[in-house]
């Protein structure tokens, strides 16, 4: 036994290391990306801006697409760390990080230590995981609320000597449930279903609405949707039918064709376990070769596979009926997989701990510089590079605009707000102003400020014709795929200027 425990607290020292490399390193490198990190970003800054942190904002318009939990904690990182892409992340990297430790202690409730290590180390180096929790979204938080809930139940289940804790892990379960509700809605309720049919089937059930638990899931869960619909009566048709009944079956969502979940949710759950695919398959492969009826029998006497399974199988299928989906939208599927992979590996693969650790050391290496480079990597949807771009031609008294832009929010977060969409003709419900307008104000007022417009090169044409023939100074900067143009006012020349001498 003395020789067990300095080995065990070395391997859990290792893996808390490698986690902590994994969660944060780089984090602050990547600018955001358009849409879906600059509209999160762009609505967390603004609330921290405002203070107002019932109501998110986007563009300084109310914004319900999501609750408030994840808009509250990437406001938290900005007001610890200031306005910048670590401070916006630090959320995220907190979460995954306790999601390892939560899936390695999962781990060990389920089968024993080792397996709870090795899931922990499959979870931090694989792809899947590790990117997500760079991506500023609602999903990594999520994952972490949705892993904290079945922790909790498993705890409760496995406690056989003290009736009372097995009430209090299943509050902390409800709690759990509630704080992923007020982070995503009804997603994050899709555990609910196989971990209550696994519950049923089982001689010593867990009593799962025994005392409070799920009195303070609601309280937790429904208040903000409670009091926002209080004050704003038309949300109730807006959650339920454009958040839920057309996601589900609206076929203008994205990734709507039958073979959506074949081409969106597959390539993430398989490949991107990077290098954990290697030994799962071949662990996989070694579990059937002992033949159906023993596979089968393996399945049904552990009851950790068989719960995982439930957990894989069930939510999964609803996503693939759901219309709308997005490969972030499995993330939380990810974990169930995790353990699953390190069950096959733990009990069908005699693999030395040391290899272990060297895969998910080498992979954490890779994936820690596949993300800096992304950062240095060009691309039209890095807001950071563009902004940056725009800095060579502009100075503190200009104003900015985008042009024929409805979104750009991460340019938004970028410039503090101070950003206004022009268009051709000035009539649509989201522009400031028209270029026609803009341009003759620019022109005609000799106390107009200089202004910088943003085009995609795509698009520049249509600017560069509007600003054909006026008496105006242009100078551009750009790449291959975005153009500032800094618009000021011709100068005069200065008398005399140009005259022959006598």
């Amino acid at each position: 036994m003395s020789d067990v425990t300095p080995k065990i607290t070395l391997s859990l020292v290792l893996v808390v290391i490698l986690s902590i490399v994994a969660a944060f390193s780089f984090q602050g490198s990547r600018g955001l990306y358009e849409t879906t990190e600059g509209r999160y970003a762009e609505a967390a800054r603004e609330m921290a801006e405002t203070g107002n942190y019932l109501v998110p904002t986007l563009d300084y318009q109310p914004h319900w697409t999501k609750p408030p939990l994840a808009y509250w904690g990437m406001a938290a990182g900005l007001i610890l760390f200031g306005q910048s892409e670590w401070g916006i992340r630090f959320s995220n990297s907190l979460a995954f990080f306790l999601t390892i430790l939560a899936v390695m202690i999962l781990g060990s409730l389920l089968w024993d230590q080792r397996a709870g290590f090795i899931a922990g180390l499959i979870y931090l180096s694989s792809p899947f995981p590790f990117f997500g929790a760079n991506a500023v979204a609602t999903d990594t938080l999520l994952t972490f609320w949705e892993v904290s809930a079945i922790l909790c139940y498993v705890k409760s289940y496995k406690d056989t000597v003290v009736p009372r804790g097995k009430t209090v892990w299943i509050i902390f379960m409800w709690i759990s449930f509630g704080l992923g509700f007020l982070t995503k809605g009804p997603p994050s309720l899709l555990p609910l279903i196989p971990l209550i049919l696994w519950n049923y089937t089982r001689k010593n059930k867990v009593s799962l609405f025994k005392g409070f638990g799920f009195p303070l899931f609601l309280i937790v869960g429904f208040s903000w949707f409670i009091l926002v619909c209080f004050r704003n009566p038309y949300l109730v048709t807006y959650f339920l039918k454009t958040e839920v009944v057309e996601r589900v079956s609206s076929t203008t969502v994205h990734n709507s064709e039958w073979y959506g979940p074949f081409a969106v949710y597959l390539p993430v759950l398989l490949g991107g376990q990077g290098a954990w695919l290697y030994f799962s398959a071949r662990g996989f492969w070694r579990s059937i070769r002992v033949g159906p009826r023993r596979f089968l029998s393996f399945i049904r006497n552990d009851e950790g596979v068989l719960f995982l399974l439930l957990w894989i199988a069930l939510p999964l299928l609803i996503f693939s009926v759901v219309k709308s989906r997005l490969e972030l939208y499995v993330l939380p599927l990810y974990v169930p997989i995790a353990l699953l992979v390190a069950r096959w590996i733990h009990g069908f693969e005699n693999l030395a701990w040391k290899r272990l650790f060297a895969v998910a050391t080498v992979s954490v290496v890779l994936l820690s510089g596949f993300k800096y480079g992304m950062s240095v990597f060009p691309s039209r949807n890095n807001m950071k590079q563009v902004y940056e771009m725009g800095l060579e031609v502009v100075n503190n008294s200009t104003e900015y605009f985008v042009f024929e832009e409805d979104k750009l929010y991460g340019m938004q977060y970028y410039l503090d707000g101070m950003m206004q969409r022009v268009t051709l003709s000035g009539r649509e419900s989201w522009a400031n102003t028209g270029i026609d307008d803009l341009l003759s104000s620019l022109s005609s007022n000799e106390n107009a400020t200089e202004c910088a417009i943003l085009s995609r090169n795509k698009k520049k044409s249509l600017l560069e014709k509007a600003l054909s023939g006026r008496e105006l100074d242009v100078r551009t900067t750009g790449n291959k795929y975005w153009t500032w143009y800094l618009i000021s006012q011709k100068q005069p020349e200065e008398e005399g200027q140009g005259q022959k001498e006598e």
